[in-house]
């Protein structure tokens, strides 16, 4: 099996130091596909390394800047930001026959309309796993947690999506197929509704919400948004989002969620992706989610601040 991971970053770093020796073994081969060309050849010579609790592992993958030379994949695996999804989807338009599975890893749900487009076999994912980026090559383990992966067009079957999931388990991450992998983004949705924006405007990790009634009160209105939408769009909330939200934040409590760490960089959050997701849909059945479009506002607030990049 060919896979082709896109997106060097913490997670794509934390998964390509776990598969590229298993489908090495395998007879297979893991290729880097990272659009910046002076990090790519740093990767190139120097590899990724995975700091975990059991010591550093290190992989020195194939790093490619173009589709050009891959030869054919069998798997695409979108390890990027939601609002980078659609460039990197044309870029790679040239690599994608109809059998190619792609597999977008994103927050929100702006990014499945796009891989339902994509030319290939298109799925999706949710991962608990939990890592940091502390600079080109280097990550930072955050954490265990389960990986579903399901396919997003019904009344298919993928033999290359059983066989990535099998590879998945062999390299030691808790992995499995999701029959209704929809359910579960917006299961992570509601989470990332209600952890995700708050974090970043208050510079809180993320078990550090719960220590405040104002900030709990604000999680609950914004996921109750959050549930009104979905149950409109056909799925309807299973169990307590908002205690499984309250139960993610004390879990992972010493976190810093991935758009307080954008905020910390100066980089583009994926508020529209989460929040915004919410706004629009909101707008679409005519449902009122002020609280969500006060979190985006604060947000956008934030970016604007920042020298050379507008809202």
């Amino acid at each position: 099996m060919h896979v082709v991971l896109v997106g060097p970053g913490a997670l794509g770093g934390l998964l390509a130091v776990h598969l590229a020796p298993v489908l090495e073994q395998s007879g297979g081969r893991l290729s880097i596909l990272d659009h910046n060309p002076d990090r790519a050849a740093f990767l190139a010579e120097n590899g990724i390394t995975l700091f975990a609790d059991d010591g550093e592992h290190h992989v020195r993958p194939r790093v490619h800047v173009d589709v050009e030379g891959l030869g054919r994949c069998d798997l695409v695996l979108l390890c990027i930001k939601s609002n980078d999804v659609a460039g990197a989807l044309t870029h790679l338009h040239p690599l994608i026959q109809p059998d190619t599975l792609v597999v977008g890893l994103q927050n929100g749900m702006t990014h499945i309309r796009l891989l339902k487009d994509c030319g290939g076999i298109p799925a999706a994912g949710v991962s608990a796993l939990g890592a940091s980026l502390a600079g080109p090559g280097k990550v930072f383990f955050g954490g265990h947690g389960p990986t579903r992966l399901g396919l997003l067009k019904e009344n298919r079957k993928c033999a290359v999506l059983n066989n990535f999931i099998d590879l998945m388990q062999q390299a030691g991450l808790e992995a499995g197929l999701s029959d209704n992998i929809l359910a579960d983004l917006w299961r992570k949705l509601f989470i990332n509704v209600g952890i995700n924006a708050l974090t970043a405007i208050h510079n809180r990790k993320n078990g550090q919400l719960l220590t405040s009634c104002g900030l709990r009160s604000t999680m609950k209105k914004a996921i109750h948004e959050a549930m009104a939408v979905a149950e409109k769009t056909g799925v309807p909330s299973k169990g307590d989002p908002v205690a499984e939200t309250f139960t993610v934040c004390r879990r992972t409590r010493n976190n810093i969620s991935s758009m307080l760490q954008d905020v910390r960089r100066r980089r583009p959050t994926e508020i529209m992706a989460i929040n915004g997701f919410i706004v629009e849909q909101g707008r679409r059945f005519d449902i009122a989610t002020p609280v969500n479009r006060e979190l985006i506002r604060r947000v956008r607030a934030i970016e604007a601040s920042w020298s050379g990049h507008h809202a």
